[in-house]
């Protein structure tokens, strides 16, 4: 058996200048994470700018409860306005220019031509696409909305006169990004000027979507009454002038041609165009939203679980989801599902929960078969109102002997965690301010498939190991490694009657680490490769048709896996180390020892500092051969280890732990 080393201790941080929301997403983004430290003030500053143009669709919900008043550097100059322009740039601006790779192949940055660019299209487009006009600064608000008297032809300043209508320097810069206009509108006469301010109230606002920019600074003087034409107000003179191209402001000196176009401004127009807004007086400043966890229920909830996981999910903590709600519907507990997708990678089509699917969570309790990484995203995504007003249990499946420092802020998500072994609650209890029970997970085979091995495309006369493992699922971790150098050392003539099946999913041809994972396994015809993603009574139907399981894993949170083999009646070998020691016995199987070594960068999130097993390669070699030689012995350890599971995770004594629990802390309430 392996010692268990505490790990160096972590030094708990919070970033003082990002919300819990922002904290949040900056752990859960490696790609964002990868570039600074949280600790520098700098990262922080650029990620409220950062968080701006990628939350509204990454976390939605918490994006829409973050305040302006939350992200003040955004506002911040960084750097001066470029000769002949005039806007310094500030925060927002510049990490846009990074973020936007297309707008800055179109508008380099290393000329002064593309920072002009750049420029124009940052407000004209950027800042409607991204929904930031809350977060412009009040003088280039003030700048945008300013009349640009300037020739548009020749750059000179022009004459203006209070019968002329102005256009603003933001106008300015959606005809000179738009060569269509520049084309339609000549900017030096009056005609061309006024017909382009009509399109642009008319139709462009909407198309550009610059609404926000008029709710910033209402264009009053639009409903004033135009000083040349009386009885028109100047919108009511520019939709005219838009919508007839064969009038002429002259035209409208003719006071019958100005009360026909009046009247079919206010009785067509304004309608057509959506212009009832740009009318009526600015409206007063809404008062803010409250917030979701303070938003009072109309009642209390029904007495009920709502299990939050991968329901459709075809991975391992998927199944964490649906055993969950087996073992609650063995004992009576009315429960729903709400599923959370998973990465793109994973397939998605396991229907064993259907028919509970919700998209609200109807009852009092939530149960988060996720990671404790999961649950943030889930906060960040589905909002506090899932939260707010339940018991919230987090089912935590963590792999490592510690929980991270910098995640501790998960904590505060949760009113109690319920882990599925030993390991797993040591690693929590370490650093949790909740209470950590132990609450083994259900494990069933019942959706087996039997299927013989030519389906599978295996040999009915060979002694089959089987190792099964998601190249998602941090593959040192896992250690195939480990399982291709024990067979080969448990075997090494090459003429025994043994073959080494590995099941592996979502793998990638492109992927370095699988092509030469690929290529060391090729080397010997015995080990054999099953692909893809299977359904659930296939992958049963898998291990039915091999004789052992083998998992020389560094670290499991449990070992759902082994598990399933050994309710199989399967001998099984393995790591002597993490969630599986509570099951995986020298009485029940054959677990391997080894030795602690570090978990290395990159290998598991949140990892550095910490350690887990590498198995004894010899032991493992020598469990493998010993399930050859000494059938009987494997058997009767196979037959035990079905027994111990059987009557520890059946649905029926898991279901009946849950209830118990539930009713104490439903109790208390």
């Amino acid at each position: 058996m392996l010692k268990h080393v505490a790990p160096q201790a972590q030094t708990p941080g919070r970033a003082p200048l990002l919300i819990r929301e922002l904290r949040f997403a900056w752990l859960l983004r490696e790609d964002v994470r990868m570039g600074a430290p949280i600790e520098d003030a700098e990262a922080q500053k650029d990620f409220q700018a950062w968080w701006l143009l990628h939350a509204p669709c990454d976390f939605p919900a918490a994006a829409a409860r973050v305040r302006p008043e939350d992200l003040p550097h955004v506002r911040d100059v960084v750097r001066p306005a470029p000769p002949g322009e005039d806007f310094e740039f500030t925060r927002l601006m510049e990490v846009t220019w990074r973020q936007r790779t297309d707008a800055r192949a179109q508008h380099p940055p290393d000329t002064p031509a593309g920072t002009a660019g750049f420029i124009r299209w940052f407000f004209v487009h950027g800042v409607p696409e991204h929904n930031l006009f809350k977060y412009l600064p009040a003088m280039q608000v003030r700048r945008l909305s300013a009349g640009a008297w300037a020739d548009a032809a020749t750059g000179q300043t022009a004459g203006q006169t209070a019968e002329e209508d102005p256009y603003s320097l933001l106008q300015l810069y959606s005809w000179q990004m738009d060569p269509a206009l520049q084309t339609e509108f000549p900017l030096h006469t009056p005609a061309g000027r006024a017909r382009f301010l009509g399109w642009y109230y008319c139709e462009g606002v909407r198309a550009l979507k610059h609404e926000g920019y008029l709710e910033l600074d209402p264009p009053a003087w639009l409903a004033e009454e135009h000083p040349s034409f009386p009885g028109l107000s100047r919108l009511g003179a520019l939709a005219w002038l838009w919508a007839c191209p064969e009038c002429t402001p002259e035209h409208l000196a003719d006071p019958r041609l100005r009360e026909h176009a009046a009247r079919w401004f206010h009785e067509e127009a304004v309608e057509r165009y959506r212009l009832g807004t740009l009318l009526a007086p600015a409206p007063a400043p809404l008062a803010a939203p409250e917030p979701e966890s303070r938003r009072v229920r109309s009642g209390p909830l029904p007495p009920g679980v709502n299990i939050v996981g991968f329901a459709k999910g075809e991975l391992g903590i998927g199944e964490d989801s649906r055993m969950a709600a087996a073992s609650l519907e063995s004992a009576g507990v009315p429960f729903a599902v709400v599923n959370v997708r998973t990465g793109p990678n994973t397939r998605q089509q396991d229907c064993a929960l259907d028919a509970h699917l919700r998209e609200e969570a109807p009852y009092g309790v939530n149960l988060f078969c996720l990671t404790g990484l999961d649950t943030a995203r889930v906060w960040l995504e589905k909002g506090a109102d899932l939260f707010a007003g339940r018991l919230n249990i987090g089912y935590w499946p963590w792999e490592l002997p510690e929980w991270p420092a910098v995640w501790s802020e998960a904590y505060e998500l949760v009113d109690e965690i319920w882990v599925s072994s030993r390991y797993t609650q040591q690693a929590f209890q370490k650093s949790s301010p909740v209470p950590v029970l132990l609450m083994p997970m259900a494990v069933t085979v019942d959706r087996l498939r039997p299927l013989p091995r030519g389906a599978f495309g295996l040999p009915d006369d060979a002694f089959l190991f089987l190792y099964v493992f998601d190249f998602n699922s941090y593959l040192a971790r896992k250690n195939p490694w480990a399982a291709l150098r024990a067979f080969r050392k448990a075997f090494p003539s090459g003429i025994e009657p043994v073959r080494l099946v590995l099941k592996v999913m979502n793998t990638s041809p492109d992927d370095p680490r699988w092509q030469a994972f690929s290529a060391e396994a090729s080397r010997d015809p015995r080990i054999l490769h099953i692909g893809g993603t299977l359904d659930r009574g296939d992958v049963l139907g898998l291990f039915a048709a091999c004789d052992a399981y083998v998992s020389p894993h560094r670290s499991e949170g449990f070992g759902r896996t082994l598990a399933e083999a050994m309710l199989l009646g399967k001998p099984v070998a393995a790591t002597g180390y993490s969630g599986n020691e509570d099951f995986l016995t020298a009485e029940t199987g054959y677990p391997v020892g080894g030795r602690l070594v570090p978990v290395g960068r990159g290998e598991y999130p949140f990892g550095e500092g910490l350690y887990w097993a590498e198995p004894d390669i010899d032991q493992l070699a020598a469990s493998m051969r010993d399930m050859v030689e000494n059938p009987a012995r494997a058997a009767a350890l196979a037959e035990k280890g079905r027994g111990l599971i059987e009557a520890r995770h059946n649905p029926a004594a898991v279901g009946a732990a849950y209830r118990a629990r539930l009713e104490q802390l439903l109790a208390r309430r």
